[in-house]
């Protein structure tokens, strides 16, 4: 076979890990957290965001507004994120890149006729919400803009009346009372992945997903998730929070324990303004935000499952399950073959979302590890899974992702310590270890010991005379799995296509298994 056809076969075998989506399907088990509990909230477009967030004028630099939030946000995202450029990419009606000339093919092939394509790509790669009117003039406007702020950061029609987001009292305001205006609250792990996830795992209920019919036509393969890597690589157009500061006293307020009461509002600290404010500059955000952005992705891959369920017509679309459960190498030493405790032939759903909780309450353990074990029994009974199985697992499983996402809530409020990121990186390789054959997982599972890692060198808990063993080892790791995301904004992934193909192809799961283990044991002995 030619070198050209073998990227072509490996193109089939390793897309359809994704989970994807069906044009229809049931309602989500769980209310993603960034919906809004305002019904009546209406996107008001990009132009009225850009108003205020392109630069700081000199009035609201004078007055101390820049301590809080920069103003440059709107000017940053246009110029350099990827998502500013997402509609640019794929738009079908002006080619300028190779990947116009693929969605004018991928339509084409799909029998794509009048709205399928927004319908169908164009939640993702421009925002759109499902419902929609994608031929109003407002709507067409804001296409040229990609994935809008309003797509990230929830509908601005009600925050933004009588400037609600503007008055200094709108920075002592709890999350969840700012979601009652229709933002969503970023700071928090648990909402941001969530938002990442509709797209880049995907949403039946939003009519966000790629099909294993769109991964045939040529949608090319896309990543596993992590949150802070995918942060790392947008680049940030945002300030975070240990970054916020001296906005408690300005012209507009004399107010020293605002910032204390903000940061209260996202973290569970207490003590005087200046402990707090300690407590928060050592604390791991990093790690905690890759951590809970892997548990999201796993209860958002459960989730998935029973939207697909929910109906006959929209079971069993080949997307949904582990691409190597059917297409499974025939030689010798194969590194992707995986022996797993299902009949032969009846796939499991991808394995990089299999993520346990690291903390949880004892009892509620076994109750998901009895939902586990049912909802794989499911896919073992009948080919493909027996989606009537799995929809009398509905209401316990809905009740069990209620309370991971309690979990969740309390794991992104603690303040992370050291002790706790090497806890987490000794649980993630414990419970990876049967699973890291798989190229997805260990790929996964790389950037989240690689983010710990790195946040732990940042905070100066590794010893300086390992610095140069360690960062040999990533050095490795980052060429065996190609851990590095392309970031340029007008660079279509399919410049890196083959690359990833080529990679997963190669991959030496042995080598990779001990790599991970020997950064985690240096970060341990110098405990």
């Amino acid at each position: 076979m030619s070198h050209c056809k073998s990227l072509l076969l490996m193109l089939l075998l390793w897309a359809c890990f994704l989970n994807a989506s069906i044009a229809v399907g049931g309602e989500p088990l769980l209310a993603h957290p960034h919906s809004s509990k305002q019904s009546d909230a209406t996107n008001i477009g990009v132009k009225e965001c850009a108003a205020c967030h392109s630069a700081p004028s000199p009035i609201s630099q004078f007055r101390g507004v820049t301590r809080f939030v920069r103003l440059v946000e709107s000017k940053e995202w246009l110029e350099r994120d990827k998502h500013a450029y997402a509609y640019q990419l794929v738009r079908i009606d002006k080619p300028k890149h190779e990947s116009n000339e693929l969605s004018r093919r991928i339509t084409t092939k799909l029998n794509y006729k009048d709205g399928d394509f927004e319908r169908n790509c164009l939640t993702c790669h421009a925002g759109l919400n499902a419902n929609e009117d994608y031929s109003s003039r407002e709507v067409k406007l804001d296409l040229e803009f990609g994935v809008r702020c309003e797509s990230c950061h929830g509908p601005g029609s009600e925050y933004t009346k009588r400037e609600h987001h503007q008055q200094v009292s709108w920075r002592g305001l709890k999350p969840e009372e700012k979601s009652e205006l229709g933002m969503w609250d970023l700071t928090s792990p648990s909402t941001a992945a969530a938002v990442c996830l509709s797209c880049h795992l995907g949403n039946i209920a939003e009519n966000r997903f790629v099909t294993h019919d769109m991964y045939a036509a040529g949608h090319p393969v896309l990543p596993p998730f992590d949150l802070q890597v995918f942060l790392n690589a947008m680049p940030p157009h945002w300030q975070t929070i240990q970054k916020k500061s001296g906005f408690g006293n300005t012209l507009d307020t004399n107010d020293p324990h605002l910032e204390a009461k903000y940061i209260s509002a996202h973290y569970d600290v207490a003590g005087t303004p200046t402990e707090i404010r300690a407590a928060i500059k050592g604390s791991y955000d990093k790690t905690r935000r890759s951590m809970i952005g892997g548990l999201v992705a796993n209860d958002a891959g459960i989730d998935l499952i029973h939207q697909g369920a929910a109906r006959t017509e929209t079971w069993g679309d080949y997307s949904n399950y582990n691409c190597m459960g059917c297409h499974q190498e025939i030689k010798k030493n194969s590194t992707t073959l995986r022996v797993e405790s299902r009949v032969p032939g009846r796939p499991f759903p991808a394995n990089w979302l299999t993520l346990d909780y690291p903390k949880i309450h004892a009892s509620g353990q076994e109750t998901r590890d009895i939902l586990k074990r049912e909802l794989l029994a499911s896919f073992n009974s009948v080919p493909f899974g027996d989606a009537q199985r799995i929809n009398q697992l509905r209401d316990r499983q809905r009740q069990s992702l209620e309370e991971r996402f309690l979990d969740r809530r309390k794991m992104e409020r603690q303040i992370m310590s050291k002790d706790d990121v090497l806890q987490w990186l000794l649980f993630l390789t414990e419970s990876r270890q049967d699973s890291m054959n798989d190229f997805w997982v260990a790929r996964q599972t790389a950037w989240m010991v690689c983010v710990a890692i790195d946040e732990l060198i940042e905070h100066g808990a590794i010893a300086a005379n390992t610095l140069d063993t360690v960062d040999a080892m990533k050095k490795e790791l980052q060429k065996m799995l190609r851990l590095e995301l392309q970031i340029e904004q007008k660079v279509s992934v399919l410049e890196s296509q083959s690359d990833i193909l080529e990679t997963a192809n190669r991959f030496d799961s042995a080598r990779c298994g001990v790599l991970v283990k020997a950064l985690v044991q240096t970060a341990i002995e110098t405990r």
